[in-house]
């Protein structure tokens, strides 16, 4: 991807930054998360609830890996193991991040939501 068009798209509001991420994972049908030996990346709120970043496409993961994250690396997970996953850290009360941006600006979701919004989102494909 052009660094033009990754710019573009990072510069985005949060919620259209949000809707590109649900359009893009149901299209491709793969998310890419940031995780090191011990885990998922999180992400702190002001709640301090535990936030799992995800991003619809592996160059926008890439940009965080630096200073903290510099020992991480990109898993890609496709969407049908991904949507069983949601319904596991629902359970966990474990939010997510769709799609931040380098500012970390993002729309933090449960992850029931993410998944109803994702299932929306496939059914305009059929």
């Amino acid at each position: 991807m052009h660094q033009q068009k990754l710019d573009n798209i990072l510069n985005l509001s949060s919620e259209d930054r949000y809707g590109y991420f649900i359009r893009k994972v149901a299209d491709f049908e793969k998310v890419y998360l940031i995780k090191d030996e011990s885990g998922y990346s999180i992400f702190g709120d002001s709640e301090e609830k535990t936030t799992i970043a995800v991003f619809p496409e592996k160059e926008f993961a890439d940009i965080f890996l630096t200073d903290t994250w510099s020992s991480c690396f990109i898993e890609e997970m496709d969407l049908e193991r991904f949507m069983e996953w949601l319904d596991k850290l629902e359970q966990d009360n474990i939010q997510m991040a769709g799609f931040p941006n380098k500012d970390l600006k993002v729309v933090v979701v449960n992850p029931n939501e993410m998944k109803n919004h994702l299932l929306y989102e496939l059914e305009q494909y059929e």
